[in-house]
């Protein structure tokens, strides 16, 4: 599966967008995470990625912007494997090896849809691609 980051505004979000692109489309579409009020916002999911054009144009045409998300890099150079970020991550991207030194798994992060580890980060070694 691949990512996509689908971000609503305040006039797209009252419509039912997702719902008539996976129907119409009859594409799988697995939502990782989402933030939506009346003034917009986004939703992250993983969509079949030999589909992945078809699904964005769908998206576009609705006048709904549709990306691939920007990842996490972390700088092994820079980290100090405090941990910081292995506390905060809300869907457990990052780990500590046998020798206590953070690992990041890219395929659980949810990249700059969430992007509390950089902000926790005292050594500045975590950036968006």
């Amino acid at each position: 599966m691949t990512r996509l980051l689908i971000k609503f505004d305040n006039e797209t979000v009252e419509k039912p967008i997702t719902s008539e692109v996976i129907l119409k489309h009859k594409i799988p579409l697995n939502i990782l995470s989402a933030r939506i009020d009346q003034n917009g916002g986004e939703i992250l999911a993983d969509v079949p990625p030999n589909r992945l054009e078809e699904i964005i144009n769908a998206f576009r045409t609705r006048g709904v912007t549709a990306e691939e998300p920007r990842l996490i890099e972390k700088d092994d150079a820079l980290c100090i494997d405090c941990g910081a970020c292995v506390s905060l991550c809300p869907v457990d991207a990052y780990t500590l090896d046998e020798d206590y030194a953070v690992v990041l798994e890219s395929e659980k992060c949810l990249g700059s849809t969430c992007g509390l580890c950089i902000e926790s980060c005292p050594r500045e070694a975590l950036s968006l691609k």
